[in-house]
Order: structure tokens, then sequence, then C-alpha cells
């Protein structure tokens, strides 16, 4: 059971490299991005000459954010398997 709730509550926010607070609040302020995103999406569909790039544009910083952040975890993850090795 402690195992269980470690996997769904530490592991992934450590990989990472951040605490389970720091992660909610990357994780909550993507999700109030998205929000965003998805209200100025609409309003883009009802009146085409407003905000014509701002969901695009967003869309590839969040897209830059989150590569690095993938590839953070991935490495941690290899890092943990034992198969990590900084030459590669």
């Amino acid at each position: 059971m402690i195992r269980r709730l470690k996997i769904l509550f530490a592991d992934h926010p450590r990989e990472v490299g951040e605490t389970y607070l720091e992660h909610s609040a990357t994780a909550f302020g993507m999700g109030m991005r998205l929000a965003r995103l998805s209200a100025t999406a609409f309003l883009h569909g009802l009146v085409p000459g407003v905000c014509k790039t701002a969901v695009s544009d967003e869309i590839k910083v969040m897209a830059r954010d989150l590569g690095g952040r993938a590839e953070e975890a991935r490495e941690c993850r290899m890092r943990d398997a034992g198969v990590w090795d900084p030459g590669l």
C-alpha cells in the first residue's frame, strides 16, 4: 500500500526534480494556461481577426517547456534503472 502511494504521489515529481507541491503548482499552472488558451481559441473561432497567433505561439512555448521536463524525467528513470551513461 505504501509503495503504491509512493508511486502515485512521489515518484514522478522526483523524476522531474520537484517536490509534490512544486509539481502540483506546475501542473495547475499548465492547466490554467490551457484553460485560458481554450477560451482564446473559441474567441478566435467566433472572431477570426482577433488573437490570430496567440494560441499557436503559446503552444509552441509550452511544448519547449514540457520537452525539457520530459528529457529530464527520462534521464532520471535511466539513472534509477542503472543504465544511464552521461557519456552517451
